[in-house]
């Protein structure tokens, strides 16, 4: 077991300790103020070490993790941001055109028009989404 996980575990016995203490009550102010202090600083004292151990085990660097980091720099590594976007507008506009659909279909005689217009120019943006993810993939290969 490493030093930050031993470390972890005495404070959180500690603060064990102090619960029990505090849970039996205590006429004494001065020792509910210490009491008091004891506990904030073991709470410091766990944030500590646990914001260490994570700091440690994400700068690790196993034999898997370096595997997954190759096979996705094979891959093109990680897409920029504009083509992570216009994925999600695309899934979104085609969330939407259904939606519209099968508020067309139950919709009163009145508002076809109105649902007509907005799966248009729904189908118009997605339209032009895929056009533009199209064209990053052609440029790509």
């Amino acid at each position: 077991m490493s030093r930050k996980t031993e470390e972890i575990q005495k404070s959180i016995s500690r603060l064990e300790q102090l619960q029990v203490r505090l849970s039996k009550g205590c006429d004494n102010p001065s020792e509910l103020s210490l009491l008091s202090e004891n506990l904030k600083s073991e709470i410091e004292n766990l944030k500590l070490w646990v914001s260490m151990l994570y700091k440690y085990n994400g700068t690790s660097r196993s034999n898997a993790k370096v595997a997954a980091s190759r096979e996705n720099g094979k891959k093109g590594g990680r897409p920029p941001k504009f083509v992570t976007d216009l994925k999600r507008q695309k899934a979104a506009l085609e969330a939407l055109l259904e939606d519209l659909h099968s508020q067309e279909i139950s919709s009163p005689f009145d508002e076809d028009g109105r649902i007509y217009d907005e799966r248009q120019k729904a189908q118009s943006q997605l339209s032009d989404v895929e056009e533009k993810l199209s064209r990053l993939e052609k440029e790509g290969q």
